[in-house]
């Protein structure tokens, strides 16, 4: 069976779930009306005398104006659906962050269906190349840790840290497994968040090597692939959807001969609705769509599409993912970088 579309058949998927999920907890923007009416009513606050931001039922609240931040803290805190609030107050006024080591707060949010993100996952899918069609798996480990930051109690501010992955390719048609290509990525990401804008400045670096059961079988004409890169990427949210743009910019690469630049775009969109699945359990749709262009391939553009249901429970930042992975363009997969693939697969990713 050939893949003729994965990006179509995945929106279809994103239309049938959208089509049957009943939100039974409160949105973003009737959280955001709750806690104003809460601060303008109940505490008397001015209208425009604070600033007020809500993402994903997380509240960041600016109330430097005010001595009363700790009882806004706790009216909003008790307001249902509210995941968690965050609140600068007047004790800490602009500018007097102290820095943090090991801060905990995720400034910039990893894009949901860039296939090169640091994170742990499983993917099934069916390969369409352009010799072949079969059944492989990826898996993937990997995260961003923030070593030392100052953000305000409103979510504001910067974190640099390191991020780390290995992501291997897998045939699910050899008696063995055989693992086919593994990448291994590690970097130092420099992040920062202003309300609703993020960022992330990135040099990292990655190699590429073939699995030794596919050398012996395949025998295939080995690349050494491995280069540094400098990446930046900024995104905006425009809740319940993200958009984010930049590109990435190789510094040393091998081989030599590698064109250095990459454009990088994409569009999300995350439900800002969760539906009650069991008690303390709450599942919400998602969608992303990753575009990918490099001067290498003649700025062809490589899409990337996960379409899904995220599943959490209130107070809590793990998550697991399910989803239906897509992709077609030039192969993501280190040192088949000049190979045209599609693929369409299953998707387990968990956030820890």
């Amino acid at each position: 069976m050939r893949i003729h579309n994965p990006i179509l058949a995945g929106l279809a998927v994103l239309a049938s779930t959208a089509a049957v999920a009943a939100p039974s907890a409160p949105n973003d923007a009737y959280l955001a009306g709750y806690a104003a009416a809460v601060l303008e009513q109940r505490l008397g606050w001015q209208p425009g005398s604070y600033t007020l931001d809500v993402s994903e039922g997380r509240m960041r609240l600016d109330a430097r104006e005010h001595d009363d931040a700790a009882a806004a803290q706790e009216a909003l805190a008790a307001i249902g659906g509210v995941r968690k609030v965050r609140v600068a107050s007047a004790s800490e006024p602009a500018g007097s962050t102290p820095g943090r080591w090991f801060p905990t707060t995720e400034l910039f949010r990893p894009s949901l269906a860039d296939p090169k993100e640091p994170r742990f996952f499983v993917s099934s899918r069916h390969y369409d190349t352009s010799t072949d069609t079969l059944w492989l798996a990826e898996v993937g480990y990997g995260a961003n840790f923030p070593v030392y930051g100052r953000v305000d109690e409103a979510g504001n501010g910067w974190n640099v840290g390191i991020s780390g992955g290995l992501f291997g390719l897998f045939n699910l048609e050899a008696d063995s497994f055989d693992l086919i290509n593994a990448d291994y990525t590690v970097g130092m990401p420099l992040t920062w968040r202003q309300g609703n804008t993020s960022g992330r400045l990135r040099l990292y670096h990655q190699s590429s090597h073939l699995g030794d059961e596919f050398l012996l079988n395949a025998a295939p004409e080995r690349v050494n692939l491995s280069f540094e890169a400098l990446e930046g990427l900024i995104a905006y949210d425009l809740t319940p959807f993200r958009i984010y743009g930049g590109g990435e910019v190789l510094l040393h690469r091998e081989p030599a001969d590698l064109d250095r630049l990459m454009a990088h775009a994409g569009i999300e969109y995350f439900s800002a609705s969760a539906t009650t699945l069991l008690p303390g359990l709450r599942g919400r749709p998602f969608a992303g769509l990753d575009l990918k262009s490099y001067a290498e391939h003649d700025w062809s553009i490589d899409r990337s599409l996960k379409v899904g249901m995220q599943f959490d429970a209130p107070h809590s930042d793990h998550f697991l993912r399910l989803s239906i992975d897509g992709y077609r363009g030039y192969s993501p997969h280190g040192q088949f970088y000049d190979d045209r693939i599609s693929y369409l697969g299953l998707g387990v990713m968990f956030g820890i």
